[in-house]
């Protein structure tokens, strides 16, 4: 797939004659196909207005030129009335706002990509809308979700926004910092709880082991004597005589 930036100033060549005709200036687009219509030549080229070629003509998209059979592809817009309301219209993607059938913003498309042999978009590349806040990266729709290519909007199916591609660098820093900010709140809650039961464990033993533990008294403690009283024993003395 290409993207239709690729396409711009590439060199157009002649096949048959062996020159360079021009440059591409700009892609005509069909919304009714969703594919590109004719490739409009820079009148920088040998022609002098200008001129266009019907996509149909293209032989070949490469990444340094677009070859084409012959000259007498490159044609004045007038003599092609089956393009002339296309060009005309001058529709175009980049920059167009992209909403589903039920009224859901998904975006503003950023690019669209194109398959060079049939010249028909596969894709549009979108930012924005229902990613802004969360994913500040990129997002593709695929071209069969689209139903309309206007001038102000796009017009995609209905639940499009669950089948779009994200990249995953689209991650933007609030939704790091989210994410970073719930895990470290869910940290210190762990930590936190973890060191209360830690502590009651410690409390609750530390009673346990006091509530059980003997009173034992020292060998060599001993015991205050008392003060003894001794008793005399009286003597009866025989009467003398």
């Amino acid at each position: 797939m290409k993207p239709s930036r690729k396409y711009l100033s590439l060199p157009i060549i002649s096949l048959q004659e062996g020159q360079q005709i021009g440059y591409v200036k700009s892609l005509i687009l069909d919304a009714s196909t969703k594919s590109l219509a004719a490739i409009v030549v820079d009148p920088k080229g040998l022609f002098k207005d200008q001129r266009i070629i019907p996509y149909s003509k293209v032989v070949s998209v490469g990444d340094d030129a677009i070859t084409i059979d012959k000259e007498s592809h490159v044609e004045k817009t007038s003599n092609l009335p089956e393009l002339l309301d296309l060009v005309k219209g001058k529709l175009t993607i980049i920059g167009t706002k992209m909403v589903t059938e039920t009224g859901k913003t998904l975006g503003t498309a950023e690019e669209y990509y194109v398959d060079p042999k049939t010249g028909e978009i596969t894709q549009i590349e979108i930012s924005g809308g229902k990613l802004e806040g969360f994913l500040s990266g990129k997002a593709w729709i695929a071209a069969e979700y689209i139903t309309t290519i206007g001038h102000d909007v796009i017009v995609a199916r209905k639940e499009s926004e669950n089948v779009l591609t994200v990249a995953d660098k689209g991650i933007s820093e609030t939704f790091k910092n989210l994410i970073h900010s719930t895990s470290h709140l869910a940290s210190e809650t762990t930590h936190t709880i973890s060191s209360y039961f830690k502590k009651d464990k410690a409390k609750t033993t530390a009673q346990t082991a006091q509530e059980k533990t003997p009173i034992i008294i020292s060998e060599t403690e001993t015991i205050p004597a008392t003060d003894e009283t001794v008793s005399e024993i009286p003597v009866t003395k025989e009467p003398l005589g």
